[in-house]
């Protein structure tokens, strides 16, 4: 779904497809992140706001993106502590975790092709055994 700013005011189902977040996920962010507050109307349902989206939007970035705790996140979103872009430790831990993901993928993809092999030479050598037999 397109961001329509021209709009006032989104559901919290378009927000989670805005922001690519289940709604679950936005409605526990409202009870961590004291800034996300969106009003409500008269049934009660949430009425989210551009400046809302652009925080859920930024909260995903440091949790998601940065990966920062939610208690962290829940500091720099309220400014008592800035996010440093030089945050190394972080940047290598998140760079360590996708190539260990990586590499899991490989070994997966190794392995499955181990076992095909080994399968494929198990029914050969089955077969050899039934003529010999």
């Amino acid at each position: 779904m397109a961001f329509d700013s021209n709009k006032n005011y989104y559901s919290i189902g378009e927000v989670s497809t805005i922001a690519a977040v289940p709604a679950y996920l936005l409605r526990y962010w409202e009870s961590f992140f004291n800034e996300l507050a969106p009003a409500r109307d008269t049934r009660g349902n949430r009425r989210y706001t551009n400046r809302d989206i652009a925080l859920i939007l930024n909260i995903k970035e440091l949790v998601h993106e940065k990966g920062y705790k939610l208690g962290k996140a829940s500091q720099i979103v309220k400014g008592v502590i800035r996010d440093s872009e030089g945050d190394h430790k972080t940047t290598e831990i998140l760079k360590l975790q996708k190539q260990i993901g990586q590499e899991k993928n490989r070994h997966t993809v190794v392995d499955e092709r181990r076992m095909l092999l080994l399968q494929q030479i198990k029914e050969e050598v089955e077969d050899i055994l039934q003529l010999l037999g």
